[in-house]
């Protein structure tokens, strides 16, 4: 498994998202720990959560319950006010089973003002790593660049893919220029560029690199710029993180990134790749 920097984290350029995976209930937790354990298996340890996605951190913390020194977490605060920020945070702590977290974002950059000067003072203090943004929409970019330009960023979260490709104006270049850490959320678009696709694409010449599925294609896509940091897919099955850990290791040229991207074009209808 290939590693990048985020700021001083070494993470794995393959990680877990735990959006659905771990909304679930307690009664589900044996193909959780098997999932985690794979992610132990295979290098991909950097796990992405929040409190938006309801019972994840509950299920994340007692799923890797004698195993937190093998994870690197991230989780987000999202909600408005000071006081309301610390309770959750501190609740993510104890969801999470845990002291320390090496990414804390602020999640669609709620009240943003607010929150960022207490991150700021958690990581003085030595509870958090890393400060870091996320935003899902194209249209919250602009106010994301805002702020990255303050420099008191370390990390941002996007949704980046073949298919949504407004980073590429302005920040992958603004976070190159400004060394802040890229996660890339629905690199393979919440399963949408896999079963929406028209036509089958045609992987034979990128097999020689190692890539057997359109899965894997997409997220070499992602990883051959080398502005992404981490890429954190999700998956309910255990046996995909084999798969996806795969790619962490796979290094294709320029020429095939373009040639995936014209796969995608061609075997993809534009209308009907919509995330809502």
């Amino acid at each position: 498994m290939q590693t990048r920097k985020m700021k001083d984290l070494e993470v794995p350029v393959v990680g877990m998202g735990s959006a659905g995976t771990f909304d679930v209930a307690m009664e589900e937790i044996e193909v959780r720990k098997k999932i985690l354990d794979n992610c132990i298996s295979q290098g991909t340890n950097f796990i992405d959560t929040s409190p938006m996605y309801r019972r994840s951190e509950q299920v994340i913390g007692t799923a890797m319950e004698g195993k937190r020194d093998k994870f690197q977490l991230a989780t987000k605060v999202w909600c408005s006010g000071k006081e309301t920020g610390q309770k959750q945070m501190a609740r993510s702590f104890e969801l999470l089973r845990a002291d320390y977290i090496e990414v804390m974002q602020i999640h669609n950059l709620v009240d943003w003002e607010t929150h960022l000067p207490v991150l700021e003072e958690m990581k003085a203090e030595g509870k958090i790593g890393i400060i870091g943004l996320t935003h899902y929409s194209p249209a919250a970019l602009p106010e994301m660049a805002q702020i990255m330009r303050t420099g008191r960023i370390d990390a941002i979260q996007v949704s980046y893919n073949v298919m949504e490709r407004e980073v590429e104006e302005e920040i992958l270049p603004l976070a190159g220029e400004l060394g802040i850490g890229i996660i890339v959320m629905r690199p393979v678009g919440s399963g949408l560029l896999i079963n929406n696709l028209e036509q089958q694409p045609n992987l034979t010449p990128l097999k020689e690199f190692g890539i057997e599925t359109w899965g894997q294609a997409l997220m070499a896509w992602l990883l051959a710029d080398p502005r992404v940091t981490v890429l954190i897919p999700a998956t309910r099955r255990p046996e995909r993180i084999v798969e996806n850990a795969a790619v962490g290791s796979v290094a294709i040229p320029a020429e095939m990134r373009d040639y995936i991207l014209k796969e995608a074009q061609r075997c993809l209808k534009a209308g009907k790749y919509s995330l809502g």
